[in-house]
């Protein structure tokens, strides 16, 4: 069974840990309309403990090209 681990969306950190494919799904439903209309993409990043503190996933939106 995957692991659930908390999951951090901007500077909220969301009600319940998540898998990873969970937290892609709600990622890409809390999409806002308009950064979805202008191309951008739904990524999950986990985080290093050692360096970020704490285990969690981080969803990011993104736009292919720019980075």
């Amino acid at each position: 069974m995957p692991e659930k681990i908390p999951v951090r969306l901007g500077n909220t950190l969301l009600e319940s840990p998540m898998t990873f494919k969970q937290a892609l799904r709600h990622g890409q439903s809390a999409m806002p309309e308009k950064l979805r209309r202008e191309g951008f993409i739904c990524r999950i990043f986990r985080s290093v403990p050692a360096i970020h503190g704490s285990d969690f996933f981080k969803i990011n939106y993104l736009k292919p090209g720019l980075i």
